[in-house]
């Protein structure tokens, strides 16, 4: 089995959103989640500490299609992929409480993983 999904406990492979257990927005988490569920991807939350970079990083590690999404507490997003570098996200989103941003983060998100054009944030 590989290292990648030697630690994966989900039913099915998804991407993984990592933000903290407090002072996150709940509307911009949820948002994520439905950008994602439009786009047909299954996602799972987890909770973490650190800025955007490091969760969207330890996420994308966590993924079994080894894309992740960190979300802060100041409202920044990021979209990772488990190749890049910690601090080369894919994409990297001040959401500023608009919503309409955060559900294309998740939308973005899908769309690497099933490889289609990105949409414009």
């Amino acid at each position: 089995m590989s290292s990648v999904y030697a630690s994966w406990t989900g039913e099915r492979p998804a991407v993984v959103l990592m933000c903290p257990v407090q002072n996150v927005s709940g509307v911009l988490k949820r948002e994520i989640l439905l950008g994602l569920e439009e786009e047909g991807v299954p996602v799972v939350v987890r909770e973490g500490n650190g800025d955007a970079e490091e969760l969207g990083h330890r996420a994308a590690r966590l993924s079994p299609l080894e894309v992740g999404i960190g979300l802060d507490s100041q409202g920044k997003a990021v979209i990772h992929h488990r190749k890049l570098r910690r601090h080369q996200p894919l994409f990297t989103v001040h959401l500023n409480l608009r919503p309409e941003a955060a559900r294309t983060v998740g939308t973005n998100a899908a769309r690497l993983v099933k490889v289609v054009p990105f949409k414009t944030i």
